[in-house]
């Protein structure tokens, strides 16, 4: 039996074919929005609308991996799927949550639910200044630091500040900090980073209208959050930019990405300290500067501590390669 479309619908499905042919096969640039297994979903600027974009030729060939953040060429091959030619070339990479073409970093910590870890928090830190991120810190959760914690908390947030890295307080139940966070994401690529369970995606629903990211609480048993986001998603910012909700996750794998040597440079304090050798591990040596400056007050030692924990569990990664 035939259907009767109203007229209307006649005219807008004919203009509908007529842009995609007169597009088909025409190469346009994309931005990866999402990326989980075989699924590749990107966000074409010129068109303002979300397609599935599937590898083909030489990147299927060459393996070559695609990740949120990448901007891709394109060629329409259908109304609702383009073929991927080629990733263009990024500038950064961050490969844990792996996110391209990182504009800033802001790592999600909370006092409580789950507990403050500054290891783990250091070792955010030490990643991010390897793949030369611009970093804010936000402490989520406000509303439940007690009283009698805050002094504790304020110790924290100085000597972060005083080594230079940008430091926000942030409560989605009472709104605090909200806009200073929502005025340092506006039109950058950010990546939001942190334990499972700190309150990445409630920050999002409450900063984003229709984020619509599920929750969850903090496991009693564990102390630790429940993963809620499992894949890579980059969201529109409405005031401009992309922003990345990441998997959450409860360990950094600092060593599986920087060497040995190379990781005093990333504790960013201790390069205003010369030592007596050039490559000075800064754990046992003569003439060490760091170990000099933790000694006399001018290196936090808490910093100190977390940076032997990282350079020996490099170092006992790379034994174990060799």
């Amino acid at each position: 039996m035939q259907r009767n479309f109203p007229h209307c619908c006649k005219m807008l499905m004919r203009a509908h074919f007529k842009l995609w042919h007169k597009k088909r096969g025409d190469e346009m640039k994309g931005l990866v929005i999402a990326r989980a297994g075989a699924k590749t979903e990107i966000w074409l600027p010129e068109e303002q609308r979300v397609v599935l974009g599937i590898p083909r030729g030489k990147l299927i060939k060459q393996g070559e991996r695609i990740y949120a953040g990448d901007w891709v060429q394109v060629r329409t091959v259908s109304p609702h799927e383009v073929a991927i030619d080629a990733v263009e070339e990024r500038k950064n990479l961050l490969p844990q949550p792996p996110v391209a073409n990182v504009d800033k970093l802001l790592i999600i910590m909370s006092w409580r639910e789950p507990d403050f870890s500054n290891l783990v928090l250091d070792g955010l830190l030490a990643q991010a200044e390897f793949f030369e991120l611009p970093v804010t810190i936000v402490f989520n959760k406000m509303d439940l630091v007690r009283k009698r914690e805050v002094a504790k908390l304020e110790k924290w947030v100085r000597l972060y500040e005083s080594i230079g890295y940008p430091v926000l307080k942030t409560s989605v139940e009472t709104g605090e900090g909200l806009d200073q966070l929502w005025e340092t994401m506006k039109g950058n690529l950010v990546v939001l980073a942190g334990p499972s369970g700190v309150g990445k995606s409630s920050i999002l629903n409450a900063l984003i209208p229709g984020a619509q990211l599920r929750t969850d609480e903090v496991s009693e048993k564990t102390g630790r959050g429940r993963h809620v986001t499992t894949e890579v998603r980059l969201l529109p910012n409405p005031h401009g930019g992309w922003v990345a909700d990441t998997p959450g996750f409860q360990k950094v794998d600092l060593p599986q990405w920087v060497a040995l040597e190379t990781l005093p440079v990333l504790y960013r304090e201790f390069n205003q300290f010369p030592c007596e050798f050039n490559n000075c591990s800064h754990t046992n040596e003569p003439g060490c500067g760091v170990r000099a400056a933790v000694e006399r007050g001018q290196i936090a030692p808490e910093r100190y501590q977390t940076y032997l924990y990282w350079w020996d569990a490099t170092r006992q990664v790379e034994e174990e390669q060799f």
